[in-house]
């Protein structure tokens, strides 16, 4: 069954719609909606290792992880995690089709602690069907205090493009 997706209901839930006459069979519908409770929060390092790791015991294929920066293209310029797609946060419902497909795991960050939008951006894959999505506590700061590098500018190609 498809579900059309809504910003006020409840995950996976499917509710009944009111009839349209007396005796007709209900129609079902369901939508999706997330709280701070269904994200999976990695440290950098466990990201990294996350990344590394291979589709299954026995398979030599590594994960396809998105890096995804959520932030403004001008933030993602000042900095950004190598490899990272910056999909600004308004922008991922509209290309997720594109621009997310074919990933085992998504890996979402945004500034820092205090920042929501990297949160906002995990909860909105999860609404949009997608499993395995991870955000990145304490997002960039977290990144570069770990010694990890970051790079500024534009990517080359960004996936979808």
């Amino acid at each position: 069954m498809a579900c059309a997706l809504s910003s006020t209901s409840t995950w996976a839930r499917f509710t009944p719609a009111p009839s349209a006459s007396p005796g007709a069979r209900p129609v079902r519908s369901c939508t999706h909606s997330t709280s701070d409770r269904d994200l999976v929060y990695r440290q950098p390092a466990e990201a990294i290792a996350l990344a590394a790791e291979t589709k299954g015991t026995f398979s030599k294929e590594p994960l396809k992880v998105l890096w995804l920066d959520p932030r403004t293209p001008a933030e993602f310029e000042k900095g950004h995690i190598p490899q990272a797609t910056n999909i600004p946060f308004p922008e991922i419902e509209k290309t997720h089709e594109v621009a997310c497909k074919g990933y085992d795991a998504f890996i979402v960050y945004d500034t820092d602690w205090e920042d929501t939008i990297g949160k906002a951006a995990s909860k909105r894959l999860m609404e949009l069907g997608f499993d395995n999505v991870y955000t990145l506590e304490g997002g960039l700061k977290a990144w570069k205090r770990d010694g990890n590098s970051v790079e500024t500018g534009v990517p080359a190609s960004r996936p979808g493009n």
